[in-house]
């Protein structure tokens, strides 16, 4: 008599097909297909560690975030710090289709990175005492949590969002004079060759600028500290990071995007004491103190858009004419039935 045989299967004695993974694990966020839905890749446990842990963190730092959001509400140069969080949880959102497909795994690197970065914020505390560097350790916690948690796939998929909060970090006060007072003389010596070229009578010594109105009076400027333009560097240095990440193109021209933002934020803020100046030139010292402080710096915006979307397109249109170049180059391939084209 034929004797008949069961091939069994993998995962368990009904040979039914392999076991689906454990998922008990503080790590285990997904070890199924490549294309997952949202319930798939996060299950109800993973949401509720998730949550727990990201309870912990904010009870860690709450007197940390709290001194962080006084900062942005008091000092005029940091309230983009607002708008920070928010655009890294976007820049998430624009990537969730890679982060859902993202298969997860532990990553011990993030433990050790974690461990690094609590005892930084310790120092930083004490005996540093350098509240710009507990900053940072917050970020690299975070960083390290999602590394240990999510592992290198995940990461390639967020790390840009989270060190993106470091746009958000006010910097240390004699760091910040150092970059601001040169960019306060660069202001004032690029605002005073704009306006000669309009054959307005005026000068310029550090930050300072004489400027002889149309009515025949001297008028002495001086581009104050607020007018720096360290706000309109740090917004558009945030700006050029979310322009590059949020396009598809090669990673140099995302650099390029990204450095390109310091010269544009540069030279719009040359144009915004240039227009600052007009107005007393023209005798509107009521109307130029108001586009100082706040019109001209809304008005900024539109030039920085304009200059780096510009900026895109010309890359862009340099990527497709190299490729329509390629093509064209490409030698003809030859049948393989043995004839000649």
């Amino acid at each position: 008599m034929a004797r008949s045989t069961v091939k069994k299967g993998s995962g368990g004695p009904s040979g039914s097909g392999p076991a689906p993974p454990p998922r008990g694990s503080l790590a285990d966020l997904v070890a199924g297909p490549s294309e997952a839905s949202f319930a798939e890749s996060f299950p109800r446990q993973t949401l509720i560690k998730v949550g727990v842990l990201a309870v912990l963190m904010v009870l860690l730092h709450l007197k940390q975030i709290d001194w962080l959001f006084r900062k942005w509400h008091s000092d005029l140069n940091w309230q983009h710090g607002f708008i920070i969080p928010l655009f890294s949880l976007y820049l998430l959102y624009s990537r969730r289709d890679d982060l859902l497909a993202a298969r997860r795994s532990t990553d011990r690197r993030g433990l050790a990175l974690m461990i690094l970065c609590l005892i930084g914020e310790m120092l930083a505390v004490f005996p540093i005492q350098n509240y710009w560097l507990r900053d940072m350790c917050m970020v690299g916690l975070v960083f390290g949590l999602v590394l240990y948690l999510g592992g290198g796939r995940v990461i390639r998929v967020t790390w840009l969002p989270i060190l993106f909060l470091i746009f958000a970090m006010p910097l240390p006060g004699r760091v910040y004079n150092a970059i601001s007072l040169p960019l306060q003389n660069l202001a004032a010596r690029g605002a005073g060759t704009a306006l000669g070229l309009f054959n307005i009578d005026v000068s310029s010594s550090a930050s300072t600028l004489d400027l002889v109105s149309i009515s025949g009076q001297l008028r002495k400027l001086t581009v104050a500290q607020a007018c720096n333009g360290m706000r309109l560097l740090m917004a558009f240095m945030a700006l050029g990071v979310a322009a590059a990440y949020l396009d598809e193109r090669p990673t140099w021209q995302r650099v390029i995007l990204v450095l390109a933002a310091m010269p544009i934020a540069i030279f719009c803020n040359i144009l915004r004491v240039t227009i600052t100046c007009l107005m007393y030139f023209f005798d509107k010292e009521q109307l130029g103190q108001k586009f100082m402080h706040t019109v001209t710096g809304l008005l900024m915006l539109v030039p920085a858009f304009a200059l780096l979307w510009v900026l895109g397109w010309i890359l862009k249109k340099l990527l497709t004419e190299e490729g329509e170049h390629d093509e064209q180059d490409a030698p003809a391939e030859t049948s393989d039935s043995g004839g000649t084209a």
